[in-house]
């Protein structure tokens, strides 16, 4: 095959450091990489289509794509985008059943990724194996295992894998996202895989639901349902659709927000006439009042140790974020750019609050540093951008946007800054809660 491309010296790619440890599934060798790199630098993969068949459940092409996007979107990876030379390459390397390491180095590749995928009814068996392109040989070799119609999964726990051994990020690949949608003419909580894809309505009732958060088992959420009687809090297990009442207490019941151990929970209720933030145990039970002030106290979250906890108060006049100890006492007002804050959600890692600020009209996404106060601006231009969620690497955030009077979901990197859009068709997407 003929190529104009220039050979990159192997040793001048990439500075890795080499610690031998122990192969997971099939007692070869396992190499672990600590890359070194500028903050902002990339790691570059190449991702070669995946051999075998799908048998019309999956394509090589749509491994590729998916595989892709989780890489890209974690934000420590960038990959080859020149499929053409990526697949003639490939192609070389099955015709003589060796890898050749320099063409892949000349692609400007620094890590390289190949598999198969093979089925056998409905059953799926992937193989994937990643490479150090600068020392030639194999660093992580992994099989999964599943449901050839849960494909995406399994793609999803490549990458996390990837993220993992390269870097020692835990990835978000897996993660879901719960939601809030009309599509079907009534406001139901749906979840999805955090990309978008495998949408399912999780609420069945006819009756509006609303305020999803996940505890911390990831198959079970907490929402707010509306009655004609009132409203209440349901636990709702997405597996089997199994829910029980948690709260139903006179007034707002609103805002349900789980601990990070899960044992309890923050909620908005005006029981004692004015909506205030109140601390539950897990089953609703024991309620202790946390705030006591003539103003309107909503959106309660935990801070990642569950010793603190955050809230939307217009106590000064206007909504503005609050910070208080889990158990009661003064409140520590967090914000003071801005008459329009609401929504926070407090970042995984525990020094940001996300919350949204309407700025000369417009609502954004913002973050305030609970020690500084220091407050960032994350997103700019028009649409109304409301109800920020944290992803649990700390580093993303989903939200709602809505332009044109539909509203979908984006995703950003606080540090890339490049929202995107991970939801289309009918109905309105909103308040996301990502899984913890």
């Amino acid at each position: 095959m003929q190529r104009s491309r220039t050979r990159v010296a192997a040793a001048a790619v990439l500075a890795l450091a080499i610690v031998v440890a122990t192969f997971a599934d099939a007692g070869a060798p396992e190499v672990r990489l600590s890359i070194t790199k500028g903050f902002g630098e990339k790691v570059i993969v190449a991702i070669a289509l995946f051999e075998g068949d799908g048998a019309g459940f999956v394509t090589p092409e749509e491994i590729r794509e998916v595989l892709t996007f989780d890489l890209e979107t974690s934000g420590y990876f960038s990959t080859v985008d020149n499929l053409e030379f990526v697949d003639e390459t490939e192609a070389d390397d099955r015709r003589t059943r060796s890898i050749d390491y320099p063409e892949w180095l000349a692609l400007g590749g620094e890590v390289l990724v190949k598999g198969e995928i093979s089925v056998v009814l409905t059953n799926l068996v992937m193989e994937a194996a990643v490479y150090d392109l600068a020392q030639g040989r194999a660093i992580l070799g992994r099989r999964y295992t599943g449901q050839a119609a849960d494909w995406r999964a399994a793609v999803h726990n490549l990458a996390d894998d990837i993220l993992q051994q390269l870097t020692g990020e835990v990835g978000i690949a897996q993660s879901r996202i719960a939601f809030v949608s009309n599509a079907t003419g009534e406001q139901q909580v749906y979840v999805m895989d955090y990309d978008g894809a495998n949408q399912r309505r999780a609420t069945k009732k006819n009756a509006m639901s609303m305020y999803p958060d996940w505890f911390p088992s990831r198959d079970r959420v907490i929402y707010t349902r509306f009655k004609p009687s009132g409203q209440e809090t349901y636990a709702l297990r997405i597996s089997t659709g199994e829910e029980h009442r948690i709260t139903g207490f006179p007034g707002l019941n609103a805002f349900p927000a789980v601990s990070k151990r899960g044992n309890e929970i923050l909620i908005t209720l005006s029981r004692d006439g004015n909506p205030e933030v109140y601390r539950l145990r897990a089953d609703g039970s024991d309620p202790r009042r946390l705030t006591f002030n003539r103003s309107t106290e909503n959106s309660p979250c935990w801070s990642p140790d569950d010793r603190r906890v955050a809230f939307v108060s217009d106590r000064s006049g206007n909504p503005q974020i609050y910070m208080m100890s889990a158990a009661g006492g003064t409140a520590e007002r967090l914000t003071y750019q801005g008459y329009y804050n609401t929504s926070p959600d407090w970042s995984p890692k525990g020094e940001l609050i996300a919350f949204t600020a309407r700025v000369d009209g417009v609502f954004q996404i913002c973050t305030v540093d609970v020690n500084t106060k220091e407050i960032t601006r994350l997103t700019t231009g028009g649409g109304q951008k409301e109800d920020p969620s944290w992803a649990p690497d700390g580093r993303h955030l989903v939200y709602t946007m809505k332009t044109g009077g539909k509203s979908d979901l984006y995703l950003l990197d606080i540090y890339e800054l490049e929202p995107i859009k991970i939801t289309s068709g009918a109905g309105d997407y909103q308040s996301p809660a990502w899984t913890p």
